[in-house]
């Protein structure tokens, strides 16, 4: 959950929008916004329980209420990855390792350090952001694993 993994820069392109050409926005885009983006640019309204929002909004200029965090997850076997879950805010990131004994975890100011390279999880002086981080990540997990697939998809914090 890295920065270095998760930052890919998104480029849209719509020629019937030659004025937001080169628009630069600070928002956290998702793969899982790239279908409802393009169900909304074909006018097709999205099917119940589709994750993600439409960057339409954001590619016309506006501002609307946006995402501060997200969930991940990497709960896949791989030989270099390990199972990790957490929570990206804007400015906290805190991650749990799925199969470590203790469990390990981290967590990041982003402010502060950028490229993520002081772990704050074992500092003293930032345990209410930890407890909150954990909190984030416990609520939203028990949300995911509540959820049915099919009503609509709405960030729990």
């Amino acid at each position: 959950m890295h920065e270095e993994s998760i930052r890919t820069p998104l480029i849209i392109r719509d020629p019937r929008r030659p004025e937001t050409r080169g628009t630069r926005r600070s928002q956290q885009a998702l793969n899982i916004d790239i279908a409802p983006t393009i169900v909304e640019m074909a006018g097709i309204e999205p099917p119940v329980g589709m994750q993600g929002r439409s960057l339409v909004p954001l590619v016309e200029g506006q501002s609307p209420d946006w995402r501060t965090a997200w969930f991940y997850e990497h709960l896949f076997n791989h030989k270099t990855i390990p199972k990790t879950e957490g929570v990206r805010g804007e400015r906290w990131k805190y991650t749990r390792y799925m199969e470590t004994d203790p469990m390990f975890e981290e967590l990041f100011d982003l402010e502060g350090d950028p490229r993520e390279q002081v772990n704050l999880a074992g500092a003293g002086d930032v345990s209410d952001s930890l407890a909150a981080m954990r909190e984030r990540w416990r609520v939203w997990k028990d949300r995911l694993e509540s959820w049915d697939g099919q009503s609509a998809w709405t960030d729990p914090a």
